[in-house]
């Protein structure tokens, strides 16, 4: 029987009834929803790295434009290349015959060559070596001396000491570092002395730390942002402070404004940020765009009336893009607040748009302080990408546990990022410092 002839059975007060339970059991399913979409948020909102969104461009091409796409683009117009870069040989290997292998006649010179190159290992990448300091008289003074030469004070070389820095800050564990070490060669390595090794230059690196961060608070601008990681268990914050070529980043118990304060003491310059206020400390800001054009994009998904004005939005950041590369224009940059007054005053009268509306005038005119000065950026990109390290550390991690683990972060995580933003060789500079 169909589903409209039971309906048509029932009595009025029976109809009235299912209708409430129904309007219940929808009311339900609100909720439900309702808090599942508040969960997603949680991981997938306007503050969540580009690379960590959900992917929305997913949908089916039709059959003109996979027509019209070329299969094979390749790299775009203006790319310098790819391929491996060959250093040159430590060494060369002449492959020669005697005699034809066809024929079994003896050979000449040869006519010529054709070369392949190989890039590996030795066969043992992990030698032992016995270092015998031999002990003279002293033909003069009678006392007893010997040559006097630059080796460890354990029996683990530099080489392993700065492979081994590296693999973990790769985020790799310290048994997985152990294992792989004594895949290599070193049976007896342990986890500990991982633990030994990567605590050493925690110390060592200290000083090339402090030096860096004088130097940043010296820039003209620095990015900073923070993330959170957690303490043996507790909550706690890693704080970060960047610029194009320095790292600094500090592990902390709190979030509160005192840390980035003591990280950026007698700071004069201009501090890039999100809408954090613990940076309202610093009289020079500039707001992230690319914060606002997320946060603006989340609300402007469902709702026409707040798009209109994305799309202004995006117009504007568009010229104030290029309004950066060049000397400050008074009147542009007044076109440029006027314009972003104007679209608070039109989302002011859209109900769901009062999160942006409060978000847009607390920034103030922190949101153009670029303009007026030459090389600042618009946004905080460069802090997000720079903390992206830490974030993979604390996904294998999970916390860190004591001092050590604060140092580790504080001095090797800061001073190593430093040098590849430097372009600096890391296995040759850990090397000089190894001992």
């Amino acid at each position: 029987m169909s589903r409209k002839k039971e309906l048509r059975k029932l009595s009025k007060n029976e109809l009235i009834d299912l209708l409430l339970k129904e309007e219940d059991a929808r009311h339900e399913l609100e909720k439900r929803l309702e808090k599942i979409e508040l969960y997603l948020k949680a991981f997938d909102n306007p503050h969540t790295p580009p690379s960590k969104q959900l992917k929305k461009n997913t949908q089916k091409t039709n059959e003109e434009d996979k027509e019209n796409k070329p299969r094979f683009p390749g790299k775009p117009k203006g790319g310098n290349g790819g391929g491996v870069i060959l250093p040159p040989p430590d060494e060369i290997v002449e492959h020669k015959l005697e005699v034809c292998p066809n024929s079994g006649l003896r050979l000449g010179k040869p006519i010529g060559y054709f070369k392949k190159t190989e890039i590996d290992f030795p066969d043992k990448p992990i030698k032992v070596i016995e270092h015998r300091i031999m002990r003279y008289v002293s033909p003069a003074t009678g006392e007893i001396v010997f040559a006097n030469i630059n080796l460890p004070k354990g029996i683990y070389g530099k080489n392993i000491q700065s492979i081994v820095v590296m693999l973990k800050n790769l985020t790799n564990s310290h048994q997985k570092i152990a294992d792989f070490m004594r895949e290599l060669g070193a049976p007896s390595f342990s986890d500990v002395e991982v633990q030994n090794i990567t605590n050493k230059f925690a110390e060592k690196l200290e000083a090339e730390r402090n030096v860096m961060l004088e130097e940043l608070r010296n820039s003209p601008y620095v990015h900073a942002d923070e993330t959170g990681f957690r303490i043996d268990g507790k909550n706690g914050y890693v704080w970060g402070v960047f610029t194009k070529t320095i790292s600094i980043l500090s592990a902390a118990t709190s979030r509160a404004k005192i840390n980035i304060k003591e990280l950026l003491k007698n700071f004069k310059g201009i501090i890039v940020v999100d809408g954090y206020n613990a940076y309202n400390e610093f009289l020079l800001k500039q707001r992230c765009w690319a914060h606002l054009i997320r946060e603006f994009k989340d609300y402007a998904e469902d709702n026409p009336e707040i798009h209109m004005q994305y799309i202004r939005l995006k117009k504007l950041y568009d010229d104030m893009k290029i309004l950066n590369e060049k000397p400050p224009d008074e009147r542009a940059i007044a076109r440029c607040k006027w314009t972003l007054s104007d679209i608070v005053v039109c989302l002011k009268t859209i109900k769901k748009a009062k999160g942006l509306v409060t978000l847009i005038q607390n920034g103030g005119n922190d949101w153009f302080t670029a303009l007026y000065y030459e090389g600042v950026p618009l946004d905080n990109n460069h802090a997000e990408r720079e903390l992206r390290p830490i974030v993979l550390l604390r996904k294998s991690i999970g916390c860190y546990r004591n001092e050590k683990g604060k140092k580790w972060i504080d001095n090797v995580v800061s001073v190593l990022h430093s040098w590849k933003l430097q372009g600096k060789n890391l296995f040759k500079n850990l090397n000089s410092i190894a001992c």
